[in-house]
């Protein structure tokens, strides 16, 4: 799937994958932080059973479809945004996206990294026209660094994982070696998000499809002592 790419590309491809990332997605949960708290989420597999049915039935089928299309497709980012938005019922989550969106955006700019589609959708944001959805932010870094959509969405997919199984590692408590262990294993998760992704022919298509995961995100603010912001 990476065939093709140089140096340049296979190592930017790594920095922007990287949960070090300063995006923001350490301070958010996506509702994983209500299954946690309710007891549904207490070990490395039931934490692997949630992070499989949010990527495959949630991600894949909206954020990462969205990525799909922008990159694969040329769909414009600003019409996106806002099917993802309108699709994405969490207020929590919704501010989420435009809070690392714009951290995303800024990190951008120290870095040097920007193309005319990059700049259109970043003023977007900026302007209010769109929300700020991060999977378009980061296909669009991709896009400008002519990495085609399929090993971008694998990294953007990689990088959530990673970000969610990190909130596993604090709030079940896991230790580092279980977290790792969950996210080697989501090898075929990503394998069968990707394939969702690309079954996605048109924005009307997008919607996640996943219930349990909406209800945790839809239930987070209603938690008391919360870790995460989302």
């Amino acid at each position: 799937m990476t065939a093709g790419l140089t140096h340049g590309q296979t190592a930017a491809l790594v920095r922007l994958a990287d949960s070090a990332f300063p995006s923001g997605a350490f301070s958010h949960s996506f509702g994983l932080e209500t299954a946690i708290a309710e007891g549904r989420v207490h070990d490395e597999e039931t934490l692997a059973g949630w992070l499989d049915g949010y990527l495959v039935d949630a991600w894949a089928t909206l954020d990462g479809a969205a990525l799909a299309l922008a990159l694969r497709d040329g769909v414009d980012a600003e019409m996106l945004d806002g099917v993802v938005t309108a699709a994405t019922h969490a207020p929590e989550v919704r501010a989420a996206n435009a809070r690392m969106s714009a951290a995303v955006f800024d990190a951008y700019a120290a870095m040097g990294i920007t193309s005319s589609r990059l700049r259109a959708y970043d003023e977007a944001v900026r302007a209010g026209r769109a929300l700020g959805v991060p999977a378009l932010a980061f296909g669009l870094a991709y896009d400008a660094l002519e990495i085609c959509w399929e090993p971008a969405f694998v990294a953007c997919a990689s990088a959530t994982l990673a970000g969610l199984a990190a909130v596993g590692t604090r709030a079940v408590p896991l230790g580092q070696r279980a977290t790792a262990r969950v996210l080697w294993n989501a090898r075929d998760a990503i394998e069968r998000a990707l394939a969702e992704a690309a079954a996605m022919t048109s924005p009307e298509e997008l919607g996640a499809q996943a219930p349990a995961q909406e209800i945790d995100a839809l239930a987070h603010r209603l938690l008391d002592g919360r870790l995460f912001a989302s």
